[in-house]
C-alpha cells in the first residue's frame, strides 16, 4: 500500500479504511516504530529542557493542558460524526479511562497546593506514568485500526506523549519526588483521583449502558487474562486494590527507610 494512502485518508474513520494489516504505520509496523522512536526522543529532550527552566513549567503545562483538552473534545466529536453510523457512543466515548486522569489532575498540578497537589502529581507520576509508557509503546486500541500517520494516531501519540512529558518534567524539576515520605497517608494520596473517577465510571459500567470504563469489567488486556476466572465482584475488588496499592509501592521504600532511620535514631538516643 502506498504511503500516499495515509495522507489522502488522514481524516478517514476506521469504518471506511482498508484492513489494518494493509496500512503502513499500524501496530508494530516499521513506520510505527520509527514514528514512536522519533517522538520519544523529542519528548525526552523537551522534558529535560523545560524541567531545568522553572519559569517555563507553568506556562508550558497550561498550554499543554488546554491543547489536549480541546483535542480530546475534537477527537471524540469527530469519531462520533464521521462513523458509518454517526452518533455518540456512551459505551466507549466518555473520558473515563485511567489515562483520562491526566486531563482531570492537570489543573491541580498547575494551581493546587499541599496534599491536593501531591495527590494529583502522585497520581500522574505513578498510574499515569505506567499508562503513558504502555500506550506510547503499545497503543493497541488505536493502532489496531489506524496508522500513526492519521488524525487518531496523532491524537493518541500526542496525548500519551504529553503525559510522559509532564511526568518527566515533574520529576526532573523536583516538583514531585518519590522520596521524603514521612506520613503513612502520603502512600495513598496518589490513588485518590483514581478512586474519585471510579465513581462515575462504575455507575455507567453497571448501568444498562454496560461499559468497561477504568477496566473494572476486566475486559481489556492484560486484565482479561488475569480476571478470566474471577466473577464480577472479584474483578472489581481486584481492580480497586490494584489502583490503590500500585501507586503506594512507588513511595513505600522512602516511607520504610524513614521509619528505619527514625528507629535507629531512637535507639542511639536511648
Amino acid at each position: 500500500m502506498s504511503y500516499t494512502y495515509l495522507f489522502k485518508n488522514f481524516f478517514t474513520n476506521k469504518d471506511f479504511l482498508i484492513p489494518a494489516d494493509q496500512i503502513p504505520g499500524t501496530l508494530f509496523t516499521p513506520l510505527h516504530f520509527a514514528f514512536s522512536g522519533v517522538l520519544l526522543i523529542i519528548v525526552v529532550l523537551a522534558a529535560i529542557y523545560v524541567g531545568r527552566h522553572e519559569k517555563l513549567i507553568k506556562p508550558v503545562f497550561i498550554g499543554l493542558w488546554i491543547f489536549l483538552l480541546v483535542f480530546e473534545v475534537v477527537i471524540v466529536t469527530w469519531e462520533s460524526l464521521s462513523a458509518r453510523e454517526p452518533g455518540f457512543d456512551l459505551q466507549t466515548n466518555l473520558s473515563l479511562y485511567p489515562c483520562s486522569l491526566f486531563l482531570y489532575t492537570m489543573p491541580f498540578i498547575i494551581w493546587g497546593k499541599g496534599d491536593v497537589k501531591k495527590s494529583a502529581c502522585g497520581c500522574l507520576c505513578t498510574l499515569g506514568l505506567i499508562g503513558a509508557s504502555i500506550n506510547f509503546i503499545y497503543p493497541g486500541k488505536r493502532l489496531a485500526y489506524y496508522s500513526c500517520i492519521s488524525f487518531v494516531g496523532f491524537h493518541t501519540f500526542l496525548f500519551h506523549g504529553g503525559m510522559l512529558f509532564t511526568c518527566m518534567v515533574l520529576l526532573i524539576s523536583g516538583i514531585h519526588r518519590y522520596t521524603g515520605v514521612k506520613r503513612f497517608k502520603e502512600l495513598f494520596l496518589p490513588c485518590i483521583p483514581t478512586l474519585l473517577l471510579s465513581i462515575p465510571a462504575n455507575i455507567i459500567n453497571f448501568s444498562p449502558i454496560n461499559s468497561d470504563y477504568m477496566f473494572f469489567k476486566g475486559e481489556f488486556p492484560p486484565f482479561d487474562m488475569i480476571c478470566k476466572n474471577m466473577n464480577t465482584v472479584q474483578t472489581v475488588i481486584f481492580l480497586y486494590l490494584l489502583y490503590t496499592v500500585l501507586p503506594a509501592l512507588f513511595y513505600l521504600p522512602s516511607y520504610l527507610r524513614g521509619k528505619l532511620q527514625k528507629k535507629k535514631a531512637e535507639c542511639v538516643v536511648s
